[in-house]
């Protein structure tokens, strides 16, 4: 049975930076004979968290009615979720923070993975050419997301993307993305 990965792109730039780094790692997780589908929730209609914990009582379904139902159920059969956002203003950007609030279902009412664990990997970008400057917040997301059931594996972190091409046109970055097919 072959692997399932899930890829969420939060960048709305579908050609950008995010863009080309997540679809270098979908394109190396299909060669390994994975089960690849990819979200961009740019194009999707997913609703800002309530925070009324009904998911909570209701065995971890959602009282909104979106498209988030769909990721839902494809992250709860999935081996591997890749995440991807760009960092702006020291934190994931907006759409991937409404993502990763409504991810709230996947715990239980003891903050317990209520449908398993999957091994996870965030891929962040930003424009600062300082190395680690965002791992505090980067380190911080990991542990949130653990009580969700998503295991950090590793965090792919790129640095001084102050042009919305810089991956495009970087072969060492393209590079050292290979690297990361096995998943």
């Amino acid at each position: 049975m072959s692997k399932k990965i899930i890829f969420i792109m939060g960048s709305p730039h579908l050609n950008g930076n995010v863009s080309v780094a997540m679809d270098t790692l979908k394109a190396n997780g299909e060669k390994s004979g994975a089960a690849c589908v990819q979200y961009n929730l740019c194009k999707l209609n997913i609703k800002n968290c309530l925070g009324c914990r009904k998911c909570v009582e209701n065995g971890g379904i959602c009282v909104i009615d979106d498209e988030m139902k769909t990721i839902f159920e494809d992250i709860k059969t999935a081996d591997t979720v890749v995440i991807g956002s760009p960092i702006y203003i020291c934190q994931v950007n907006g759409i991937t923070k409404t993502f990763l609030d409504r991810l709230y279902p996947l715990t239980d009412e003891h903050h317990k993975p209520r449908f398993g664990k999957k091994k996870l990997i965030m891929l962040y970008t930003y424009g600062a050419p300082i190395p680690f400057v965002f791992n505090k917040y980067i380190k911080y997301t990991g542990k949130s997301l653990k009580a969700m059931g998503l295991i950090i594996k590793k965090n792919i972190i790129i640095q001084g993307c102050t042009t919305i091409d810089k991956i495009k046109k970087d072969d060492a970055i393209l590079q050292n993305l290979q690297k990361y097919g096995g998943f």
